[in-house]
This record gives C-alpha cells, structure tokens and sequence, in this order.
C-alpha cells in the first residue's frame, strides 16, 4: 500500500535523511519536486519515478493547481514525513 500525501508548492517532505520539495505544478498529469541540492526530478500520474534507491513516487489524483498528492512507495522502515510551507 503507498502512502499518499497531500502537498502544495513550497511543502518539503524528508525521506530518511534526505528532502524534497514540490517545486512547480505543470498541469494535472506532471509536476517537479526539488531536491536540498537544487536537482530537479519531473514526476506523472502515467507512471512512477525512483527518487531514491527504492523509493518511488508517482502523482495521485488531480486536487488543483497548487496542491497535489503525492503516492510514496518504499519499505515500511523508510522514515517520510511532510513539513508544510518550508524549502529546502
């Protein structure tokens, strides 16, 4: 089961050690996360992207243009947790 979460621009999420953060919405079926080191990473509603070994998000459904959800896929051991409005 993945774990879904509901983020707007600017929202920073840390998986185990690392962060991203949503960087831009481009439309219903694409958006951008940002990583603390400025490497951008394009995610789809088509399909998953590994953002970390192991670690796979895709975009869930469409809640506007400004927010998102994001489905995470990874071992249960692997520590996600959002913060909301802070970049990385």
């Amino acid at each position: 089961m993945a774990l879904v979460l509901s983020l707007a621009v600017g929202d920073v999420v840390d998986i185990a050690d690392h962060s991203i953060a949503v960087n831009s919405v481009e439309s219903r079926n694409a958006a951008t996360l940002i990583t603390k080191d400025g490497q951008k990473i394009p995610i789809s509603s088509k399909y998953e992207t590994e953002i970390m070994p192991t670690i796979w998000v895709q975009l869930g459904p469409w809640t506007g243009k400004r927010h998102l959800k994001l489905l995470f896929d990874a071992p249960r051991s692997v520590s996600i947790m959002r913060r909301h409005g802070e970049t990385t």
